[in-house]
């Protein structure tokens, strides 16, 4: 009888490292920056990509209900005006356009890029986080903020939560290019909440003047003119190999 005390005894234990290592999905801090942007109309952000060690891009992200979405940065406009996928190359200013779909807008906003403030349109934003802890307070560029680590399996992000907007107002991850880790940092400059759609006429979600339309077969097939677009749609694929598939280079894409 006495050798079951031992085997309770174990369980019990390791009741309680689980329960100690439990996960907090429940974080209030990640809540009310989901909840705050699922209820929002619009929302309009000014901000910066810092890869650290890297030249300081300018991004503009307008979203706005059901399905709007203008993504503009230093090589490229991603816009969806709620019937089609548009990706423009500023460069040679020519585009493609491709039928908007649901799984096409959710592929757009999970790159790490955007993912911060992808609850806005994203409805299983949650679905995948499997850890969120409250970490320091402190001040970015002035503003007073505090730090929520958010794991999706072995990515982490952790976001700056504005305490005044109540949601992030940037964020932190790790990511890989060309075989090299390096931190990036993510920070909005101007942020503008709705509590109403922008218009569908509204020209953002058009296409710009001059631009010339292209078929996906006629573009360019070197490395340097299809990379923007696998940055911009592959997050997943060009941070690190996923599935055993790389897309941060040409070698990567061929053993593909």
């Amino acid at each position: 009888m006495n050798r079951k005390w031992p085997f309770a005894a174990s369980i019990l234990a390791f009741a309680a490292f689980a329960a100690a290592i439990s996960f907090d999905v429940n974080n209030a801090l990640l809540t009310s920056h989901a909840d705050k942007l699922k209820q929002a109309g619009s929302l309009t952000i000014s901000f910066t990509v810092n890869r650290i060690g890297s030249e300081l891009e300018e991004h503009k992200l307008v979203l706005s209900k059901p399905g709007m979405i203008r993504w503009e940065s230093p090589s490229a406009v991603m816009i969806a005006n709620g019937t089609s996928l548009i990706s423009l190359d500023k460069k040679t200013n020519q585009y493609t356009e491709e039928p908007q779909t649901a799984d096409a807008v959710k592929k757009l906003l999970s790159n790490e890029v955007l993912w911060t403030w992808s609850a806005f349109a994203d409805d299983t934003f949650m679905k995948p986080i499997t850890d969120a802890r409250t970490g320091a307070a402190r001040k970015v560029k002035g503003v007073a903020v505090k730090e929520v680590a958010v794991s999706r399996g072995v990515k982490v992000t952790t976001l700056f939560v504005d305490d005044q907007l109540g949601f992030a107002r940037g964020a932190t991850y790790q990511d890989e290019k060309g075989g090299q880790k390096g931190t990036v940092l993510i920070l909005a400059s101007e942020i503008a909440l709705g509590k109403d759609s922008l218009p569908a006429t509204d020209k953002q979600f058009a296409v710009p003047s001059g631009a010339q339309k292209v078929e996906k077969s006629a573009l360019a097939l070197a490395w340097k003119d299809v990379a923007p677009i696998f940055s911009a749609r592959c997050g997943c694929h060009v941070s690190r190999p996923t599935a055993g598939l790389s897309l941060s280079n040409h070698k990567g894409i061929m053993a593909g």
